[in-house]
C-alpha cells in the first residue's frame, strides 16, 4: 500500500507538471484576436455601455416626459406648447425684411445727419483768424469724468448730451481747417440726439472730416493701445469706400541704384500706406523697375492686378519687403509695363467680377530725375481729341532725401489728372499718401454721390464688430464752384445686433442666420470672430473660409452673391466651435436679398429642426414649487429672459436668479421675455418628475463611476446631480454655445467627449472624467419621424468605469477563445476607444491613462496615419484666417525703422538719421519736420510709423480635424523595417466610439512622425503658397453697380508742388535758424 501510495503522489506531480507545461506552451501560442472576434467585442461593449449609461443619465425617462409634455392632451393653464412647421423660405424672408427696415432707419438718421452738416458747413463764416480758446469742445481724450455716466448698451461710461472729439496724435489741434471744422460740426450734436429719439436701437453717431478729426455722439472717453494713439478716421476702410469709386491700381517702384539706402526704405513703408487705402473693391498690383521691369513677386504675376483684400496686400508687402536697389532708372520701360498691364488686364478679363472696372491709377514712387516719358503717355494715355481727359490717372512721389530733380516727376502727374507729392522722412508718410485719396474723390463728389456704402469693422470703442453704414457729406457753400467732399457721415450696428434679428427659436441650436457682400465676404456669420488687433480691419474673410468648402457651397455663395431667392439641402461637414471636430449634417441653406442694400442674407437650418416650439402661458398660474429641487444644482443660460438680465449685477446664475425677478417683478412687467420664460418653465415640469431618480439608484448602489448627471435644455436650463464631486459645469451654462451640446443635437447616438490631457508637468493628478452625452427627442404622433429635440442628457464618468468594461467586455470571450490574447493581457495587446475625432478616450494601457483626451495621431502615430490612409479616418485641412497670435518682440512686419513712441524722440531720430550734415541745407530743414509745422497739409507735429508692432496680431493658422471615413471595419499589418504590428480597428454603432486592437508598439514603428492636429500659426512660405493658389482662381465677386472716375468740372491745375521753395524765403530763413537753434540745444544737453 505505501508502494502505491508513493506511485500516486509520483503520478500526480507529473500530471501538475504536464498541465503547467501545456499552459504555459498555450499561452505562448496566443495570437492577436482576429476581425470577428473584435467585432464581438464591440458589440458587447456597445450593449454594455449603452445600458448603463441609458440607467445613469435617465435618457429613456426623460425621453417620455418630454414626449408626454408634448402632447396637446397635457397642456395647462400655466403654459401650453405647440409645435410649428419650420418653413426656412418664409424664415430668410421674414428676416430680410426685418434688417431691410433696421438698415432703412439707419439710412434715414444718416440722411438727416448729412443734411444738417452740409447746411452747416454752408452757413459757416470762414474764420482765417480763429484760435483753440474761441472753440469749445470736448476732446475724447482728455474727457472730463464728470459728464460721462455708464450705459448698458455701449458697455462704457458715455454722455448723450455732447459730443466727443478724436483728433489724430499727428495733426496739430490748432490748425485753422481743424478749428473751423469743429465749429461748424458742432451743429451735428442736435441731430444726433433727434436720431437717437426716432431709432433707440442707433449706436455710435459720427462725422469722419476730410481733415483729420472725428466728431462722436454719444461723447466717451477715447480707448488708448499703447503709448501712441495711430487712429486716422481718414485711414478706416469705411471712410476711404465711402468717398470714392474702386479702382484697379499699378505700383510703380523705383529700385535703380540711386535709391539704396534710406530712399528705397521710405518707399517701401510707403507702398505700405498706400496699400492700407485700399478696401475690397479696389483691384492691385506692384512692380519695380530700373533698365527693366517686373512684378515684386512671382506669386502675383498671373495677372496684371489681384483683388486688395487683406491676404493679397499681405502678399505684395511682404514682397515689397525683399527689393534691392540696381542699375539706372528707365521712367519709359516702367510706364510703358503699367499701361500695357492695364490693356492686358481688359483684354484678358473674361472672368466676371474680376477687377474695379472703374479708376484707373498708377502710383510712381522714385527718388526723381529728368525723363518724364512724355511719349509713353502720348501713345497710351491721351486721346488725339484734346477734349478727353487722361484714361489712367498717375500720382507721382518724390522720395528720400534726393537732390534730383523732380520737375519731370511733378509734370507726369499734372499732365495726367493726378497729383504731385514729396516725402522728404517718415513723418510724412501717411499724411502724403493719403492725400491721393482727395483728388481721386473729385468725380464722386461732383457726381452729387448719394448712396449707401456699408464695411464691416472693429469698433474702437471696444464693442467688438460693427456694420458700418456711411454717406459721404459735400461743401454745398453758395457761389462755390469747386464742390469738394467734407468728409464722411456713419452710423454703427454691431453684427450682433444684426444677428438678434433672427427668430432663434425657429432656426435652432445649430441654425444660424448669415450675410455676405457681393465680394461674398461675411457680414455676420456665428463663426466670424472679432479682430483682437487694434487698428486691424478684420480679415476679408469668404463665406467658405468659415464654412467647410464643397462643390454644393460654392454654388450657394454664387445664388447669394447674384442675389437670387432660393433654398438648397445640402450635405456638409460642420465645424464645432472649438474647431477639434467636424461632423456630417444635412442642412436646409434659404437666401435671398436685402432691400435696399448690396447684401444677401441666408440661414441655415438642419433638417432635424423639422418644428419649432411656440409657448403660451400665464406667470400667475405658475407653479412655483417646480422651481425648487433639493436634489439638484439648476443653472441657467446667460439669458435675457427678463430685459437687460444678462448685464445685471450679483446674479449667481442659478434658477434662484428666477426666483428672486419672480417675486420683484409683476406677471405684467413688459420686461419679461415670456418666450424665454415659458420654455424654462416647461423645462422645469419636465425635470420635476427627476427629481428622487437618482436618490432611488444611489440607495441601490448603481451608480458607481458617476461624478454627475445632467439635463441641459434648449431653454437655457442646466440640471445637475452632484454625486461624487461638487462640479456645476459653469463653462456650459450657455448651452447653445456649447460644444458637447451642438454635437451631440446632431446625432442620435451616445457622444463620448474626452477631457484635455492630464499636465503631468504641473503634477496633475486624478482620474480622468470622461462627459457622455445624448440628444432628447420629440417624434410626432406615429414616433417614426424627429420634430424637434428639445434637451441633451449627459453624465461624467471615472476613466477607471469605462476600462473596467473596455477590460471585462474581451475576457467574457476568453473560454471562447482561449488561444487568443484579450484586453486584460495589456503586456501583449493594446486595446483603446478613440472617439469620432481621433482622440483617446479609453486605453487598457495605465502609461496612456494620464493622456486620455490626447489626439491619438500624436500617441501613436503609425497606427493613425494607417486609418487615415485606408479611410477609417477622414481629414479636413482648416484654415483659419481670423485667428490671433501673440507676437515676439523679436518679430518684425516691416522693413524700415524702429517705431517711433515719444514725440521729442522721434523728431531727435527723423533729424539725425538722414546723414544730414552732407545734404542740402533744404532737405535738412524738410527732414526735421519744421517744413511740416510751417506749411501744414494739415499741420503734422510729428510722424509714427505704421509699422509699430503690437503684443497680439491677426494671423494664419492651420488646424486638421479627424472624422469617420467611409470604413468601419479594419483588420491588417503595419509593417515598419523588421517589426510587424496588428492593426483591428470596429466602429461602435452605438456611440461615437471606435475599438482599436494593436499589437504593442515597437521601436521600429515609435519613428513616425505625430500628425497634425492642433493648431499651428502657418510659416509665411506656406501662407503665401495658400495665398498664391486662392489668387490664381479667384471667386467669383459682382462690381459695384456705380462707377464715378472722371469729371469735367475736376480741376487739374492743383497737381501739386514741385519744390519746397515754393514758400517765401522769410518763412525759409526763420525756420532753419529755428532748427539751428534746437540742434545747438539738443547738441548741449546730450554733452
Amino acid at each position: 500500500m505505501a508502494v502505491n501510495k508513493k506511485r500516486y503522489r509520483l503520478l500526480e506531480i507529473y500530471f501538475s507538471f504536464l498541465l503547467f507545461g501545456v499552459f504555459k506552451i498555450c499561452e505562448s501560442a496566443k495570437l492577436p484576436p482576429t476581425l470577428d472576434q473584435v467585432t464581438q467585442w464591440s458589440e458587447e461593449l456597445g450593449d454594455d455601455l449603452d445600458k448603463m449609461l441609458n440607467m445613469i443619465s435617465a435618457l429613456q425617462i426623460v425621453d417620455l416626459n418630454y414626449q408626454k409634455a408634448a402632447d396637446l392632451k397635457n397642456q395647462g393653464k400655466d403654459v401650453h406648447v405647440s409645435f410649428e412647421r419650420v418653413h426656412s423660405r418664409t424664415i430668410v424672408t421674414d428676416l430680410s425684411a426685418a434688417l431691410s427696415v433696421m438698415l432703412g432707419k439707419k439710412m434715414e438718421a444718416l440722411k438727416r445727419s448729412v443734411d444738417v452738416a452740409e447746411a452747416a458747413a454752408a452757413n459757416h463764416t470762414w474764420n482765417q483768424t480763429l484760435e483753440k480758446k474761441d472753440v469749445a469742445y470736448y476732446n475724447s481724450n482728455d474727457m472730463p469724468e464728470a459728464l460721462l455716466s455708464y450705459d448698458d448698451r455701449f458697455q462704457q461710461h458715455v454722455s448723450f448730451n455732447v459730443s466727443s472729439v478724436h483728433i489724430p496724435v499727428e495733426i496739430y489741434d490748432g490748425d485753422i481747417q481743424i478749428l473751423n471744422g469743429l465749429k461748424w460740426s458742432a451743429a451735428l450734436d442736435e441731430v444726433f440726439r433727434q436720431n437717437y429719439e426716432e431709432d433707440s436701437e442707433i449706436l455710435w453717431q459720427y462725422f469722419g472730416s476730410q481733415t483729420g478729426f472725428m466728431r462722436t455722439l454719444p461723447a466717451s472717453k477715447w480707448i488708448k493701445h499703447g503709448p501712441v494713439d495711430l487712429y486716422d478716421v481718414r485711414r478706416q476702410s469705411w471712410y476711404t469706400q465711402g468717398s470714392s469709386s474702386p479702382k484697379d491700381m499699378m505700383i510703380l517702384i523705383d529700385t535703380s541704384g540711386s535709391t539704396h539706402g534710406q530712399a528705397l526704405q521710405l518707399m517701401k513703408v510707403a507702398v505700405k500706406s498706400i496699400l492700407d487705402t485700399l478696401g475690397e473693391n479696389d483691384f492691385v498690383n506692384i512692380a519695380s523697375f530700373s533698365q527693366e521691369v517686373s512684378f515684386v513677386g512671382h506669386c502675383f504675376n498671373h495677372s496684371s492686378f489681384v483683388q486688395a483684400n487683406y491676404r493679397n496686400k499681405k502678399k505684395l508687402a511682404r514682397d515689397v519687403d525683399q527689393l534691392k536697389a540696381h542699375g539706372m532708372a528707365d521712367f519709359k520701360v516702367g510706364l510703358r509695363f503699367a499701361f500695357e498691364q492695364f490693356e492686358l488686364f481688359e483684354k484678358n478679363n473674361s472672368k466676371s467680377g474680376i477687377g474695379a472696372t472703374c479708376n484707373k491709377v498708377i502710383m510712381l514712387l522714385t527718388d526723381g530725375g529728368t525723363d518724364n516719358a512724355e511719349e509713353i503717355f502720348k501713345e497710351y494715355n491721351w486721346s488725339n481729341n484734346k477734349s478727353v481727359k487722361a484714361e489712367v490717372r498717375v500720382f507721382t512721389y518724390a522720395v528720400g532725401p534726393t537732390a534730383n530733380p523732380t520737375n519731370a516727376i511733378r509734370w507726369m502727374a499734372c499732365a495726367n489728372r493726378g497729383y504731385f507729392s514729396q516725402i522728404p522722412a517718415m513723418g510724412a508718410i501717411r499724411a502724403r499718401v493719403q492725400g491721393y485719396t482727395k483728388y481721386l474723390a473729385e468725380s464722386y463728389q461732383y457726381a452729387d454721390v448719394r448712396e449707401m456704402t456699408t464695411q464691416i469693422t472693429r469698433d474702437p470703442h471696444g464693442l467688438g464688430m460693427m456694420t458700418t453704414v456711411t454717406l459721404p457729406v459735400y461743401n454745398r457753400t453758395a457761389g462755390s464752384s469747386n464742390q469738394t467732399i467734407l468728409g464722411v457721415m456713419g452710423i454703427d450696428v454691431t453684427t450682433a445686433d444684426l444677428e438678434s434679428k433672427a427668430p432663434k427659436s425657429q432656426l435652432g441650436p445649430n441654425g444660424y442666420a448669415f450675410a455676405i457682400n457681393p465680394n461674398g465676404y461675411v457680414i455676420f456669420h456665428p463663426n466670424l470672430k472679432p479682430s483682437e488687433t487694434y487698428l486691424d480691419d478684420p480679415p476679408d474673410v469668404d463665406i467658405l473660409e468659415v464654412e467647410i468648402n464643397n462643390p454644393d457651397k460654392q454654388k450657394l455663395r454664387n445664388f447669394m452673391i447674384d442675389g437670387n431667392d432660393n433654398s438648397m439641402n445640402i450635405d456638409t461637414l460642420v465645424l464645432s466651435p472649438s474647431l477639434k471636430y467636424v461632423s456630417r449634417a444635412n442642412t436646409t441653406y434659404a437666401f435671398t436679398s436685402i432691400k435696399n442694400t448690396s447684401f444677401s442674407l441666408g440661414v441655415s437650418i438642419p433638417t432635424y429642426q423639422a418644428s419649432y416650439p411656440k409657448f403660451l402661458g400665464d406667470i400667475l398660474m405658475f407653479n412655483h414649487s417646480v422651481f425648487k429641487s433639493s436634489s439638484y444644482v439648476r443653472m441657467i443660460a446667460p439669458w435675457d429672459y427678463c430685459q437687460n438680465m444678462s448685464r445685471f449685477d450679483g446674479l449667481s446664475g442659478t434658477i434662484d436668479d428666477i426666483i428672486q425677478l419672480l417675486k420683484e417683478r409683476s406677471a405684467n412687467d413688459s420686461s419679461w421675455n415670456k418666450e424665454l420664460l415659458f420654455q424654462l418653465y416647461w423645462d422645469l415640469k419636465v425635470m420635476n418628475s427627476l427629481e428622487k431618480y437618482y436618490t432611488m439608484l444611489e440607495s441601490e448602489g448603481k451608480l458607481d463611476g458617476l461624478i454627475i448627471a445632467f439635463v441641459a435644455t434648449n431653454g437655457g436650463l442646466t440640471q445637475i446631480y452632484q454625486h461624487s464631486e461638487n462640479q456645476t459645469m459653469e463653462e456650459h451654462r450657455d448651452t447653445w454655445k456649447a460644444d458637447y451640446y451642438k454635437r451631440t443635437l446632431n446625432t442620435d447616438k451616445y457622444m463620448f467627449v474626452p477631457p484635455e490631457p492630464i499636465d503631468l508637468s504641473k503634477n496633475e493628478s486624478g482620474i480622468p472624467q470622461i462627459m457622455v452625452s445624448h440628444s432628447v427627442i420629440i417624434k410626432d404622433g406615429t414616433l417614426s419621424r424627429v420634430i424637434y429635440k428639445p434637451a441633451v442628457v449627459g453624465v461624467k464618468i471615472t476613466h477607471d468605469k469605462i476600462q473596467e468594461k473596455l477590460i471585462n467586455d474581451s475576457e467574457k470571450f476568453g473560454l471562447q477563445y482561449p488561444l487568443a490574447y484579450h484586453c486584460n493581457e495589456s503586456d501583449y495587446l493594446s486595446c483603446h476607444l478613440l472617439d469620432d475625432g481621433g482622440f483617446l478616450v479609453s486605453t487598457n494601457q495605465e502609461d496612456l491613462v494620464p493622456k486620455i483626451g490626447e489626439f491619438f495621431g500624436k500617441i501613436d502615430p503609425s497606427v493613425m496615419e494607417r486609418l487615415l490612409n485606408v479611410s477609417v479616418y477622414n481629414r479636413n485641412k482648416h484654415f483659419n484666417y481670423q485667428a490671433s497670435c501673440v507676437i515676439n518682440d523679436d518679430d518684425t512686419t516691416s522693413a524700415g525703422f524702429t517705431a517711433f513712441k515719444i514725440p521729442s524722440i522721434n523728431l531727435l531720430f527723423d533729424f539725425l538719421s538722414v546723414n544730414w550734415w552732407s545734404a542740402k541745407f533744404s532737405w535738412l530743414y524738410i527732414n526735421f519736420n519744421i517744413y511740416n509745422w510751417l506749411f501744414p497739409e494739415p499741420t503734422y507735429v510729428y510722424g509714427v510709423e505704421d509699422g509699430e508692432i503690437p503684443k497680439v496680431k491677426t494671423c494664419v493658422q492651420v488646424m486638421y480635424q479627424y472624422y469617420y471615413g467611409g470604413v468601419d471595419k479594419y483588420d491588417d499589418n503595419i509593417n515598419c523595417d523588421n517589426c510587424t504590428r496588428k492593426v483591428i480597428a470596429v466602429r461602435l454603432t452605438k456611440n461615437n466610439l471606435i475599438l482599436l486592437v494593436t499589437d504593442p508598439i515597437c521601436q521600429e514603428c515609435s519613428m513616425f512622425k505625430p500628425l497634425l492636429q492642433q493648431p499651428q500659426r502657418v510659416s509665411e512660405d506656406e501662407e503665401d503658397d495658400e495665398i498664391c493658389q486662392l489668387s490664381e482662381e479667384p471667386r467669383y465677386r459682382k462690381h459695384p453697380i456705380s462707377c464715378y472716375d472722371q469729371d469735367d468740372r475736376e480741376d487739374e491745375s492743383k497737381c501739386g508742388s514741385g519744390s519746397i521753395f515754393y514758400h517765401n524765403t522769410l518763412h525759409l530763413l526763420l525756420s532753419c535758424s529755428l532748427m539751428l537753434s534746437i540742434v545747438w540745444l539738443l547738441t548741449n544737453s546730450v554733452s
